[in-house]
């Protein structure tokens, strides 16, 4: 089992968030398509930015409050059906190379916060930069 911190977990992570971006409801003709990893998490955090950060209803919130709520809202830009279809406990034994006893240990609620948390740390380091 990795930590999450560990530079292997890190890595995981950001390659799960590339492999779960998806540019196509945002391809509107003039905006090149994000491939880095960089570019990717740029464009994810402004798209969460946008698309949730401002909304009246939710004052008094943390920004990884409202990332939460986002994620669990499936946003198209990023695939988080684990909040729907898919096992969080199956994806972040994957990420964080887990037995299944080791797995075992998280509830589906617990692994959807914990992974929901570790995306956003990447996502906001990564957009967060000029």
């Amino acid at each position: 089992m990795l930590k999450t911190n560990s530079k292997k977990a890190i890595e995981n992570i950001k390659n799960y968030i590339i492999d779960n971006f998806n540019f196509c409801n945002y391809d509107d003709g003039t905006t090149e398509e994000p491939t880095t990893f960089s570019e990717i998490a740029k464009f994810i955090y402004n798209c969460f930015l946008t698309e949730k950060r401002y909304n009246e209803g939710y004052k008094g919130y943390t920004e990884q409050q409202l990332f939460f709520d986002w994620c669990s809202g499936l946003p198209s830009v990023l695939d988080t059906c684990y909040f729907y279809n898919r096992s969080a406990v199956e994806d972040l034994k994957n990420i964080l190379e887990e037995t299944e006893a080791e797995a075992g240990q998280y509830t589906e609620q617990d692994a959807e916060k914990l992974l929901t948390n570790l995306i956003y740390r990447e996502i906001k380091t990564e957009g967060q930069k000029c």
